[in-house]
């Protein structure tokens, strides 16, 4: 065997053990958090962000051969002091990205933790404009648009119907002073009344609210509240007698929301806005099928959401440059997700494709939308 043939057979042999490696190659294991309310005001939610961030890796698991993704949920509390051990808890893990959170100050306190260790966050229901100038060094995202949007189109919906003299009372949290302000700011007419409540269980007293509001011969009452304390104030409102319509907003615009109440009759008439879902796509489709497939509620508020932000970290996370927050850029750029279409801008914020309106007769559906550029429309 001369050189030139010994070469070869050399040659051949080292190519043959790359192909070799690079076909045995297991890739790589993914694990993505997801802070979800589990207890606390939005409880009733949770499951459904739960099943939606599921789906989505099952669904990837299927689709990106050779690679793992884990799903890691926590409890945020819907509290940004719980948030933030929450997230200490998922780096520990060895998470590469965190889902969520959900309630604003949630996202908020767990930012300031996830920032330091140089993991991102997704949130799929965080709407406060704190959000936008919130301190995060670049690491926070979110797959829903600002409240400084959706105070528009509520004030867009309370004058629609009629009202002039409303009532605005709303939690003292970053997403309920961020949107009763922006509401307030945005209405032209008067304001009846204002009521600022600590929605901590046992901080607030539901029917002394709901008499403020009587005393003040309001027409009309503007909520801006969560599920465990929207429903308490409403059941107040109308066992006091007012026979004003009640608007609220995303925090109540599920279904769920009734289960929330101990008369679930009361919960009838009640008009609420919700970020708006992106028009037909196969994203769209194919998230639909798998999550009722699942047993869940395609129309539930932000599951559409959820799904994209696990996804959106999954991709991020295997295109694994040095910097995770490219990536997020990247994968955020035109990503055309269940929940529409989303580009990131440089705050981590998108702009939303407008809002749904809805009214629980007792039953809950959505019949009109609102945008920027049509305002409000039938659907």
């Amino acid at each position: 065997m001369n050189f030139k043939t010994i070469y070869l057979v050399v040659l051949s042999l080292a190519i043959f053990a790359v192909a070799a490696m690079a076909c045995g190659s297991s890739g790589g294991t993914y694990k993505i958090g997801l802070l979800s309310p589990q207890t606390g005001p939005i409880a009733v939610y949770a499951p459904g962000f739960e099943d939606a961030a599921n789906v989505a890796i099952a669904e990837l698991n299927d689709n990106e051969e050779g690679n793992v993704f884990e799903l890691v949920v926590i409890d945020s509390g819907c509290d940004g002091t719980q948030a933030a051990t929450a997230a200490q808890t998922l780096i520990d893990s060895g998470v590469v990205g965190i889902v969520g959170a959900a309630c604003s100050g949630a996202t908020l306190g767990a930012i300031a933790v996830a920032s330091e260790a140089g993991i991102p966050m997704v949130s799929y229901a965080s709407t406060s404009p704190a959000v936008t100038t919130a301190s995060d060094n670049g690491y926070l995202f979110r797959v829903v648009p600002s409240d400084a949007q959706q105070a528009i189109a509520l004030t867009a919906v309370v004058a629609d119907g009629g009202d002039s003299n409303p009532a605005v009372l709303y939690m003292t949290n970053d997403y309920g002073s961020g949107l009763a302000d922006n509401f307030a700011a945005n209405w032209s007419g008067d304001v009846c009344t204002t009521n600022a409540y600590d929605p901590t269980e046992g901080s607030y007293d539901a029917s002394t609210i709901a008499q403020s509001v009587i005393d003040a011969g309001c027409d009309s009452a503007v909520l801006v509240s969560y599920a465990t304390d929207g429903a308490a104030i409403i059941e107040a409102l109308k066992g006091q007698g007012f026979g004003g319509t009640i608007y609220g907003a995303d925090g109540i615009a599920d279904a769920a929301f009734a289960s929330a109440f101990t008369d679930a009759a009361a919960v009838a008439g009640v008009i609420a806005t919700k970020p708006r879902p992106g028009a037909e796509s196969s994203a769209q489709s194919t998230f639909n099928s798998a999550y009722s497939a699942a047993g869940g509620d395609a129309e539930g508020i932000y599951t559409h959401e959820t799904y994209d932000a696990v996804n959106i970290i999954a991709h991020a996370a295997v295109e694994g440059s040095d910097d995770i927050r490219d990536d997020l850029a990247s994968v955020g750029s035109n990503y055309d997700g269940a929940s529409g279409v989303h580009n990131f801008d440089s705050n981590g914020d998108v702009a939303g494709t407008g809002y749904e309106v809805c009214q629980f007769d007792p039953a809950f559906t959505c019949t009109r939308v609102w945008t920027a550029s049509g305002g409000l429309a039938s659907q």
